[in-house]
């Protein structure tokens, strides 16, 4: 952590590498010019630091896309036929997209599973073949 960095400069980074959103990120710390916030020298720095500390390796995006590709949308679903719902206590991470027509129709749209599928197949196939190319090397070095 820069102590030379203002908190609130830092919280929005922290946000912002979270939803990748400049204006929803500002909202989270109560301010309204997220774009001019992301294109400051301070926060450009603090997101290169917190990039560096984030550590996130190939593993935790095969994760996070299995979650995707396999996730329940029971919170979705609730979202919509509940009436007192508590937003902080939902998993929207499947949800892409929510309409209320004029006649007070809903419409849910779900992340596309067999998309997320294909990429979590292709990646897990290259990860295959990679390791089958390592394991072919290592036999032409032994004879």
């Amino acid at each position: 952590m820069n102590p030379n960095i203002p908190s609130d400069k830092r919280r929005f980074a922290s946000a912002y590498l979270r939803c990748f959103d400049a204006d929803l990120a500002a909202q989270s710390i109560g301010r309204i010019d997220g774009v001019r916030l992301l294109s400051t020298p301070l926060v450009q720095n603090e997101l290169a630091l917190q990039r560096q500390q984030c550590d996130i390796c190939r593993q935790d995006v095969l994760r996070r896309l299995a979650q995707l590709a396999f996730g329940r949308a029971n919170d979705c679903v609730k979202l919509v036929l509940e009436e007192n719902v508590d937003f902080d206590s939902l998993d929207l991470s499947l949800l892409s997209e929510l309409k209320r027509n004029e006649k007070g129709t809903i419409e849910i749209k779900l992340l596309d599973r067999v998309r997320a599928l294909e990429q979590l197949l292709g990646a897990v196939a290259q990860s295959n073949d990679a390791a089958a190319a390592f394991f072919a090397a290592a036999e032409e070095v032994e004879e």
